[in-house]
């Protein structure tokens, strides 16, 4: 961890994650009364505003080219994967979010479009963005989480072992100094979020969605982004968890809810890992 651990840490931890997913549960059952009760419906309001954005195949091309340029290391590691030099832990995200931004930016002058056209929608205001992206990121948790249970309990039940995802594995490496390690968990829940969601639900989501029905959209470009973690136990809960991420998306038509829901699921993973 970032300082030694003490039962007390792990207590505080403990209650912090606890806090979430609580407000989560609260969440799922305030959404579900108002669906109910007929005071909110289960639409998309956005959709057409998300059908309309500039982003073509072209687009998803140079997406696609690098995201995987980014996973290939992965694709030709032979054996287990050992943990890399502090400096590669720091200079990986910062270069993952340079190349980011800057094929956004390549897809922007491409389209002729601006990131306000193609990010944001003038009905969403700020606040109501960040706000709707706390409630629906919130009410996310205890289901993904639930499935990640079920999912792990099967394996086991099949004999196979679970395993963590490798950023867990290089946290618990006392051997990293510790502000390398906070580094790593302020870039997965500052930095990722933001890139990916740019990359994953901006374009190739809305990309995928010209002429074709959301739940078609939200799946293939959630089935890709499960695909490129390269966690088989993380499949079917990643992949819940980006339809979750697109629905956001689509209900205010700015990119500002998924990042934020994509944030608050991020904290709470690192949250849980700490309390462990």
């Amino acid at each position: 961890m970032f300082f030694e651990a003490t039962d007390l840490t792990r207590i505080l931890f403990q209650v912090g994650a606890g806090i979430l997913i609580i407000a989560g549960a609260t969440a799922d059952l305030y959404l579900g009364v108002l669906v109910q009760t007929r005071r909110a419906t289960l639409s998309l309001p956005s959709y057409n505003t998300l059908t309309a954005r500039p982003f073509t195949f072209f687009h998803v091309q140079i997406a696609l080219f690098s995201t995987l340029a980014f996973t290939l290391p992965l694709l030709l590691q032979e054996g287990p994967a050992t943990t890399p030099k502090e400096s590669a832990l720091i200079l990986g995200p910062l270069l993952y979010a340079l190349t980011g931004f800057i094929v956004i930016a390549l897809c922007l002058t491409y389209a002729r479009a601006s990131l306000s056209q193609s990010f944001f929608s003038p009905r969403c205001s700020t606040r109501k963005a960040l706000t709707k992206g706390l409630l629906f990121g919130i009410a996310a948790i205890p289901p993904v989480l639930l499935l990640s249970m079920i999912v792990s309990t099967l394996a086991e039940a099949l004999g196979y072992a679970p395993t963590r995802q490798e950023v867990f594995d290089w946290l618990s490496d006392k051997t990293l100094s510790a502000g390398t390690r906070f580094f790593m968990v302020a870039a997965a829940v500052t930095i990722a979020p933001v890139v990916e969601e740019l990359l994953f639900r901006g374009i190739l989501f809305t990309a995928v969605l010209k002429d074709r029905p959301f739940l078609f959209a939200a799946l293939l470009s959630g089935l890709y982004f499960a695909l490129v973690h390269f966690h088989a136990p993380s499949l079917l809960p990643l992949l819940a968890l980006s339809t979750a991420f697109s629905a956001g998306y689509a209900a205010t038509g700015s990119i500002l809810t998924p990042i934020v829901m994509h944030a608050l699921f991020n904290l709470t993973s690192v949250l849980l890992y700490l309390a462990a």
